[in-house]
């Protein structure tokens, strides 16, 4: 029997597969709490815009997208056994009336979807979310150099027998407290790649996890076309060639992500 009792375990568990089935792309995105009273709490499902719709839909309104998502899943008797998976399959419309959420702004690409119906006790999802003490600190004490640690599916590479995501590291290689670009984004120092967008983004303070944001974009070089002639014909085509990543990624902050938890 493995113990998911420390917080370094129980992220994998909170951090959740998510799966765009009708544009055929996939993320990371991850349960966060926010409390409705003393007794009762919201399950927010965090991630980017563009991982719940797509690249090419994520400005657009009138949207709906066949997406699946997978919880990890308690076995008899409340005890978790790696693999155990629960998986939900529907389709998401872009409205507050369905239980989703994004930043107002189209720049800030930050969304959540309140999942609370699937966090039910008959289903004995095993979500060890993040809750509000995560949120407290003063983004003073983040400082460039420092280490982060951020868990997703980078190229939708994970551990398939499981259903576990993996943990990545890197630095913070701007000034936190300036936004990197004018935008809420801090800059990273680590290798992200696609897969990883939504990914939460954690440093270790005084000893306990803090959340600073969640990833949204990896950097590459810009190189995604290439014109090319086509052997025997005089026009030119377009044809894709592989992009170069230079080693930095980008995440969107703890207060772009609170503007949409107080609307959840």
């Amino acid at each position: 029997m493995i113990a998911f009792d420390k917080f370094e375990k129980q992220v994998f568990l909170s951090t959740v597969l998510i799966e765009n089935l009708t544009d055929g792309e996939m993320g990371t995105g991850f349960v966060v709490f926010k409390p409705v009273d003393e007794i009762n709490k919201k399950f927010l499902l965090f991630s980017n815009k563009h991982v719940f719709w797509g690249k090419k839909d994520k400005d657009k309104m009138d949207v709906q997208k066949d997406v699946r998502l997978t919880f990890h899943k308690k076995g008899e008797g409340g005890v978790y056994e790696p693999g155990n998976v629960h998986q939900v399959v529907g389709k998401l419309t872009r409205s507050a009336d369905v239980g989703y959420y994004d930043h107002p702004d189209s720049e800030v690409d930050v969304a959540c979807a309140n999942i609370s119906k699937f966090g039910d006790e008959n289903l004995r999802l095993h979500i060890a979310g993040v809750g509000e003490d995560f949120f407290e600190y003063d983004v003073d004490d983040l400082h460039a150099g420092m280490r982060v640690s951020f868990v997703g599916y980078p190229s939708g590479f994970f551990d398939k027998k499981n259903w576990l995501p993996v943990m990545r590291s890197g630095t913070i290689s701007s000034i936190p407290s300036i936004p990197f670009n004018g935008k809420p984004q801090i800059l990273l120092d680590a290798q992200v790649f696609p897969g990883s967008s939504g990914s939460p983004v954690l440093v270790s303070l005084k000893g306990k996890y803090k959340l600073i944001g969640l990833i949204s974009d990896g950097i590459n070089k810009g190189l995604d076309f290439a014109e090319v002639e086509k052997t025997g014909e005089e026009v030119k085509e377009t044809v894709k060639i592989p992009k170069e990543w230079i080693g930095l990624g980008l995440l969107f902050t703890l207060e772009a992500m609170k503007e949409v938890y107080d609307l959840a």
